[in-house]
């Protein structure tokens, strides 16, 4: 295989050079899926309940937040705008004060009649007298806040759907002094489906910015930073490509893939790039460093991919076609690495070896050595405080940055209207007093009830809650199936919000229980490979799961939890983590199977990986800081996690696992 990458380089770049024309003139073809009705699809529940739970994604929350207290003239303003709405044939529905109906406390029959009256400035006044007598659920106490509900119909293309937030936006807009926020699935999709590539770009380059300043930091040659910065964007585009290939597009969660292709490309060629002895013949050259480095590279790509494998076994689609996506990429960039570390080797490109920051790291790093017990104490407690404290849970909101315009938006809505999370409740043969009793317990409850539909023998009540987690949301439903178990009421429970409640957990420890398989699978790896030593397991998994561990801990100090938009970050800076350590063992392997004593093999393996390991631990976490700010929330814990994590590796890998290997594998 060595000999092959050698004799055919020249070949090999062209090929790749030719696919990736062919990928860039076929770009503007990327769809981006943002496909939540996926998630509704996994669930057990009745085929009917799921229906009424997918036509939830075409419900608009739009709330006006008016400067000053709700006026005669804004009311016929609104009411002109309302009548244009209707009139849209995307619109099936609009609710508000402007229709609501209520059955007067002071009225001898019973029917129901309009709670808000703007037909002259006098039954205007006496409405909003009405209102706060019986609290309106569309209007705020202090009459500056309304909310609309809109259902919306026949939207199956993007642009419909653009079209009708762009419609109903300009519709309110007409408000004067009032600002409008518009939410629901609809808005969620289409302004994180804008964003996504946006951010793509903007990040990509800044990281590109970043990283070619660091890379000739070290490597002080702007070719070969020039080669390696080639390659990533290679590897970038194939992945890209390859999921437009397989699966048509790119899921929303695939957004995290070229941080992916950058931490392996980095990390890879830092290694192949450790030349410590040069030489005439260049092919020797080239065979010494795939001999010496080359295998505890395609190691590491092995064990990476093995933990973005364990997601293809997962019965979430999104994340299995990230799995497989991701895994083909690995392979992929691979193959790119070793074409171009060829040719840098035949372009005898004159490369820095050592660099003075390394050195310093290195000093700091031995200089705490003699406090290496505390230190030890410190991760080991982290690690117990991430058994103890972390918890699943899933919010709606997961994947919104808190400072993001949508999340504001989104926040108006729950701060004052019950809330965005869509639940509904199927009631059958419930009598009135049943039903009574069942609503004011929903109230009681702050289950904001928008509309209650009898046919029949069954009610309907579409509700929503605020997004409060899954966790206390299941409380709340138990609370709600207790309660109509005293009081003989049949019910089943339905809804978006509580099938994403039930579903988001189950898949959030599907992609856990797979990371915690592949974690094992590549410590039997290590066994296999080195003649069934089961000191190996103990060894490759140690200086994994530790920093994986501590830095699970010291987040959850600031309330982290783990969720659906975040566990498989874990994969990633676990395939960040294990390729550091792979290299530090396989070094010391290598040499103890060339029958170098144990002090003379730590020696070299610290010559042969200490320097790469902390450059490609700077490269990183210097060039993750721009996606700290990301509109996205699992592309800034991405950032944050993996700084901590690599951070917390490198203190371990070069204070404690030397010593192990020393004190274990003899």
């Amino acid at each position: 295989m060595t000999r092959f990458f050698w004799k055919y380089r020249y070949i090999n770049f062209f090929l790749l050079l030719f696919a990736f024309i062919f990928c860039c003139l076929n770009i503007t073809k990327i769809k981006v899926f943002f496909d939540s009705e996926r998630i509704i699809e996994l669930s057990n529940v009745e085929k009917d309940i799921i229906e009424k739970s997918v036509d939830d994604s075409n419900l608009l929350l739009v709330g006006l937040n008016l400067i000053d207290s709700l006026n005669y003239v804004q009311s016929v303003s609104i009411d002109s705008i309302l009548d244009c709405i209707d009139t849209s044939k995307y619109i099936k529905s609009v609710k508000s004060i402007f229709n609501e109906r209520i059955i007067l406390k002071e009225s001898i029959l019973p029917f129901p009649v309009s709670l808000f009256n703007f037909q002259s400035e006098e039954s205007f006044e006496n409405s909003l007298e009405r209102i706060t007598s019986y609290n309106s659920k569309f209007i705020s106490k202090d009459f500056k806040k309304l909310i609309f509900i809109i259902k919306c119909k026949n939207l199956e293309t993007e642009l419909q759907k653009s079209n009708v937030l762009e419609f109903l936006n300009l519709q309110f807009s007409k408000i004067k002094e009032s600002n409008v926020n518009i939410t629901g699935q609809i808005k969620s999709e289409i302004y994180m489906t804008k964003n996504v590539i946006k951010e793509l770009m903007v990040f990509i380059t800044l990281s590109a910015i970043i990283c070619s300043l660091m890379l000739f930091f070290f490597v002080r040659n702007y070719k070969i930073v020039f080669i390696c910065l080639l390659s990533i964007l290679f590897s970038i585009m194939f992945s890209i490509s390859i999921s437009t290939f397989l699966f048509g597009g790119i899921e929303l969660v695939m957004i995290i893939i070229p941080a992916i292709i950058f931490i392996i490309n980095i990390s890879d060629f830092m290694h192949l790039l450790n030349i410590n002895k040069s030489t005439e013949i260049k092919y020797k050259l080239f065979y010494s460093q795939l001999i010496f480095i080359g295998k505890p590279v395609f190691l590491t790509s092995l064990t990476t991919a093995i933990g973005f494998l364990s997601f293809t076994f997962g019965s979430f689609e999104p994340l299995t076609r990230f799995g497989i996506v991701t895994t083909l990429s690995i392979f992929v960039s691979l193959f790119i690495i070793v074409t171009f570390f060829a040719l840098i080797i035949d372009l005898r490109l004159p490369l820095k070896s050592k660099s003075a920051l390394t050195d310093h790291i290195v000093k700091l790093i031995q200089f705490i050595y003699p406090h290496r017990k505390i230190i030890l104490i410190s991760f080991l407690s982290l690690s117990f405080l991430a058994l103890v404290n972390i918890k699943i849970n899933n919010y709606i909101t997961d994947e919104i940055n808190t400072k993001s315009k949508l999340y504001k938006e989104i926040n108006f809505i729950e701060e004052n209207f019950g809330g965005i999370k869509p639940i509904s409740f199927t009631l059958f043969n419930a009598n009135k007093d049943q039903l009574k009793i069942f609503n004011e317990y929903l109230n009681l409850n702050k289950t904001s009830i928008d509309i209650t539909f009898t046919q029949k023998d069954t009610t309907l009540i579409k509700s929503r809650i605020r997004d409060i987690g899954s966790l206390k949301s299941n409380i709340l439903y138990n609370r709600i199936i207790e309660f109509s178990k005293q009081k003989n009421i049949s019910f089943q429970i339905g809804g978006v919000g509580y099938l994403f409640d039930q579903i988001s957990r189950s898949i959030t420890i599907e992609i856990l229980v797979g990371l915690i398989l592949a974690i094992l699978l590549i410590g039997f790896i290590f066994v296999i490979l080195n003649n069934f030593n089961l000191m190996y397991l103990f060894i490759s998994l140690t200086p994994n799961l530790v920093p994986l561990f501590s830095c699970l801990g010291l987040f959850s100090l600031f309330g982290f939890y783990l969720s659906l938009s975040n566990a498989f970050i874990f994969a990633i800076v676990f395939g960040l983590i294990v390729d550091d350590s792979i290299h530090i063992i396989s070094a010391y392997s290598i040499s103890r199977k060339q029958n170098h004593s144990i002090s003379k093999s730590i020696e070299y393996c610290k010559k042969k990986t200490f320097h790469a390991i902390i450059k490609t631990t700077v490269i990183i976490i210097i060039s993750l800081l721009p996606l700290l700010f990301s509109e996205f929330r699992s592309i800034s814990q991405l950032a944050s996690i993996t700084i901590t994590a690599a951070l917390i590796a490198l203190v371990f890998d070069i204070l404690f696992l030397p010593n192990m290997l020393q004190k274990y594998i003899r």
